[in-house]
């Protein structure tokens, strides 16, 4: 199984390539269009929609960087680098980005519509409004996630809201919470929960550290790119048997206009 794509529960075979899964070491590979969600929805029904659901997925979690635990975030220091604590079972583990970012045209809006850097732009609102379309039910190559994780946006390690709340409507649509105990910088820590716990996992990350999750994952021999390309729109899919080796396949969400 070493190095092949592995289609969610909709493909039957796995010598099928879905359309909607790219792989990277095929040329020309496309993905079909899917309906689109959260297209042309007014700035007021985005933000007052979220601003109903964000309370009820953050009251899964402590104040301050801590997760549903009410542990306190552990340190950052050597988590990157630490080796991972890997039972080695089966796993399904989908790794996305945050919802777009402010920009010079477009800043970022928290959940009352007030101006904010750490937050989405109202692009960003609407693909975290459509997510849950993505999931439930799961389009092609993906699964329903059992846990949710995000970045910590509280405490002395907190990073920004946007890891958060991109994944709060679809958290509230499963009745999940939001596991926002580990910050940007402890990605092995947040691995070794990933693998240790209910499969599968959605985690939402900051882009340029989510090299960092794979590897701590064990799955840079999988054939996911080096780095993540400067895209909203994907999800990562690593999958693997009980004692076997992981695979990789890139899925597009096709979510808004404008998607690839």
């Amino acid at each position: 199984m070493t190095g092949r794509r592995v289609g969610g529960p909709r493909v039957t075979d796995p010598r099928v390539t879905d359309p909607r899964v790219t792989d990277p070491r095929v040329t020309g590979s496309r993905v079909a269009g899917r309906a689109v969600a959260g297209r042309g929805l007014p700035r007021r029904a985005l933000l007052t929609g979220l601003a109903g659901v964000a309370p009820l997925v953050v009251a899964g979690c402590s104040s301050g960087a801590s997760g549903s635990s009410g542990k306190p975030a552990k340190a950052a220091k050597g988590a990157a680098s630490a080796p991972t604590s890997d039972p080695g079972g089966e796993a399904f583990v989908m790794v996305i980005r945050h919802g777009e970012k402010p920009d010079g045209d477009h800043p970022g809006l928290d959940e009352n519509g007030k101006r904010d850097g750490k937050s989405l732009t109202e692009r960003g609102w609407a693909r975290a409004k459509a997510l849950p379309a993505l999931f439930t039910p799961p389009a092609p190559g993906l699964r329903t996630p059992a846990r949710i994780f995000a970045a910590a946006d509280q405490g002395p390690l907190a990073g920004a809201h946007r890891m958060r709340q991109t994944v709060t409507p679809l958290a509230s649509r499963l009745g999940l919470a939001v596991d926002t105990q580990y910050a940007e910088s402890q990605e092995s820590a947040l691995a070794g929960a990933a693998l240790a716990g209910a499969q599968p996992v959605l985690i939402c990350w900051e882009h340029s550290r989510i090299p960092r999750i794979v590897e701590a994952l064990g799955a840079t021999a999988a054939g996911a790119p080096a780095a993540w390309p400067d895209r909203f729109d994907l999800v990562w899919v690593f999958s693997r048997q009980a004692g076997g080796a992981w695979t990789f396949q890139e899925v597009r969400q096709h979510l808004l206009d404008g998607d690839a």
